[in-house]
């Protein structure tokens, strides 16, 4: 089991979408920390005023009665400018790098719920397989069991002590147990093909699982009280709704000013012609603060803003009615489990003792002291012994993952197994 889940974790492609989840809340941390760094961006232009701009000034500053129109610069002009502007406040900014501490926190605890999940899928599936050979075991028992029973009433039948009804009737036990084993060996397969699936194996694939599990391990339980703070779940939805308030401090945030510096460094060339435009350069340079006084946006940050508490508010109502909930189910879980136990250990009995009555009527058939139908009575009681038996043995192997589960100890458990 242990290699089976070793493989689910490694190989199964939710894993692959779940990790890279991590990096990529790794990269948008980096992201939001961008924004707080400095930003260096150049450029270059070159301009051929085809036709420029006319300006009309007035006449008297040249003596004459009418305006004088004039085009100013020259045809060609060039530019080349290379800036460094740096973020000094934005408290927004500064929330949306805080954001990226419960931001990555929710990504990795989704992979372990991820990995929660395949360890819980697969130990299922293996189990699953387990028990049908198991009752595949019981089955050949059974089908040995009739064949010597066949054989010996057909003996009888010759020697003129038993009916011709009897080995009928013993047939067509002996043909409903090769059918039923033929059921269980298409199970068998079905639960094979389940098991690569959960395991993100090529179905093409073939492997033979170890057909021994303990299962009195899965008898030792003792009777313990849930902390919710270990749930995967509980983890996320607390992260969840740190994300929340910082998202609602990054909309109150929006109302701030900003303030950002930049320090600017050019060079200018211009001329009528193309080559003045590109090799007489003139150096220019500025360094400056610039503050942005946010004063009304047609109320779309109050919208914002009142989004993000609401949402905030149903994070945190949910939370309270999931932590009733999981609290509920492990109770479930629990009490599911002590019942599944007393059951198992009824039904063991049972099958047990049904056996030892089925055991002493085929030695009382083979002495002739007894009737057929007084041992296919006492073997239709312990085929339901054993039928009763494997489904309580099933209950208490799929309800026993789903309470370690429920207390998110699903994987120390199945390791120990």
């Amino acid at each position: 089991m242990k290699e089976s889940i070793d493989y689910s974790l490694k190989n199964h492609g939710s894993n692959v979408i779940y990790a890279n989840e991590v990096k990529i809340a790794k990269n948008k941390s980096k992201e939001a920390l961008a924004d707080y760094l400095p930003q260096v961006s150049g450029s270059f232009s070159l301009d051929d005023n085809i036709k420029r701009q006319t300006t009309v000034l007035p006449g008297a500053m040249f003596g004459s009665d009418k305006d004088v129109e004039v085009q100013f610069g020259n045809k060609f002009n060039s530019m080349a400018i290379i800036q460094l502007d740096q973020t000094i406040y934005d408290q927004a900014l500064i929330y949306g790098i805080k954001a990226g501490v419960p931001a990555k926190k929710i990504a990795e605890l989704k992979l372990q719920k991820n990995n929660e999940d395949l360890i819980y899928n697969t130990a299922t599936a293996y189990s699953q397989i387990l028990l049908l050979k198991e009752q595949q075991k019981m089955l050949v028992a059974n089908e040995k069991q009739y064949n010597d029973l066949y054989a010996i009433t057909k003996f009888r039948l010759e020697k003129g002590v038993a009916k011709k009804v009897d080995l009928d009737r013993v047939t067509v036990q002996l043909n409903d147990i090769k059918a039923k084993q033929k059921q269980i060996q298409t199970s068998i397969n079905v639960a094979y093909a389940s098991l690569k699936n959960e395991m993100g194996m090529p179905q093409e694939t073939s492997f033979v699982i170890e057909e021994s599990l303990d299962y009195s391990k899965y008898l030792q339980f003792t009777d313990e009280s849930l902390d919710v703070r270990n749930l995967i779940d509980y983890k996320l939805q607390s992260e969840n709704i740190a994300l929340k308030e910082i998202d609602v401090k990054r909309k109150q945030a929006a109302y701030l000013p900003t303030i950002t510096g930049y320090i600017r460094n050019g060079q200018q060339a211009f001329g009528n012609e193309l080559d003045a435009a590109v090799s007489n350069w003139k150096n220019f340079s500025a360094i400056g603060l610039k503050a942005n006084v946010p004063i009304f946006s047609g109320m779309r940050k109050d919208a914002q803003l009142q989004q993000s508490r609401l949402e905030l508010v149903n994070a945190k109502e949910d939370f309270n009615l999931n932590i009733g909930k999981f609290e509920l189910q492990f109770q479930n879980a629990n009490k599911q489990l002590q019942e599944n136990i007393a059951t198992l250990n009824s039904n063991k009995s049972n099958m047990d003792l049904s056996k030892s009555v089925y055991e002493t009527g085929v030695f009382e058939y083979n002495k002739g002291v007894s009737l057929l139908s007084d041992l296919l009575n006492a073997d239709f009681s312990y085929q339901q012994a054993q039928s009763n038996y494997m489904s309580s043995l099933l209950n208490l192997v799929a309800n026993r993952l789903l309470y370690e589960r429920a207390k998110g100890t699903i994987s120390s458990f199945v390791n120990q197994l």
